[in-house]
């Protein structure tokens, strides 16, 4: 089994929430359909969007649109990360660094505050589960705002007379930067928190959460049942062989993880294909 694969295994099996063996063991096979090509996951998460769109828009046509991850936004998230930490670590280089103080506060400054307007964007994006499931909690933003304060804090009380008086406005802008994106931050992470109580990133609240009314869930459900019944069938199919393989890898997690014994996963290893196909209910 290629680490892709086992990746995309692990990845959709942190955020199921199964409430028992019974659901785990049901959810192997379409588990398995999805790790065994990415493009199966992307098209689900499509269809899913597009129903919830649907479901929205008969609500209220102003509504927002549901929120989905692309390769862009995981992207914008991986140079969020980077810029956040290059500018917590700019200001804080030794005395005698080929990079002052006064030439790295500005630099840090602006790095902070594209890092904070990347955060921000993408929000929508990580409350809903899409972006990277719940592996971004909101104590993301605490840290990164914590930590950009204290730099900022840190550099004033204590390496301030290492700015000479000509360089002082840089390093003053890029100060106030600092400690503005931290505070942005920090006010971020108090929406982020409340998104993540909601439990709408994980298992099959996932589905409906974008819903602006839950009384539409059944017409979602109805959409991804649709397409299940064709890429199911179609899946085993074209490569059965591989399929099963990774439902096996997929019990073996399950097993080790505790969620199901080792007998369900020796009778669900005889069982035979599933005939129908459907999307998960609980």
């Amino acid at each position: 089994m290629d680490e892709r694969t086992l990746g995309r295994i692990d990845f959709i099996l942190f955020d199921a929430d199964y409430r028992d063996a019974k659901d785990a063991v049901e959810d192997s096979w379409r588990v398995a359909v999805m790790a065994s090509d990415p493009r199966t996951r992307a098209a689900h998460e499509r269809v899913r969007a597009a129903a919830v769109r649907a479901a929205n828009e008969r609500r209220d046509p102003t509504a927002p649109r549901a929120p989905t991850s692309t390769t862009v936004h995981r992207v914008a998230l991986g140079v969020a990360l980077l810029a956040g930490v290059v500018a917590m670590a700019l200001p804080t280089t030794p005395h005698g660094s080929p990079l002052a103080v006064r030439d790295a506060m500005l630099p840090a400054g602006l790095l902070a505050a594209v890092a904070v307007a990347l955060l921000c964007w993408l929000e929508p994006h990580r409350a809903n589960g899409s972006l990277w499931g719940s592996r971004v909690p909101a104590v993301i933003h605490l840290t990164f705002g914590g930590m950009w304060i204290l730099t900022a804090v840190a550099v004033f009380m204590l390496r301030w007379d290492e700015v000479g008086t000509f360089s002082a406005l840089p390093a003053i802008s890029g100060l106030i930067l600092l400690a503005s994106a931290g505070l942005a931050a920090l006010i971020l992470c108090g929406y982020a928190h409340w998104a993540d109580r909601s439990g709408r990133q994980t298992g099959v609240a996932r589905i409906t959460g974008d819903l602006l009314d839950q009384r539409d869930a059944p017409e979602v459900f109805d959409a991804l049942d649709r397409w299940w019944s064709t890429t199911g069938p179609d899946a085993m199919q074209h490569s059965a062989t591989r399929v099963r393989a990774v439902r096996r890898e997929v019990l073996a997690r399950l097993k080790d993880g505790m969620l199901i014994t080792e007998r369900d996963e020796r009778v669900a290893c005889w069982a035979p294909d599933p005939v129908t196909w459907a999307e998960r209910r609980r």
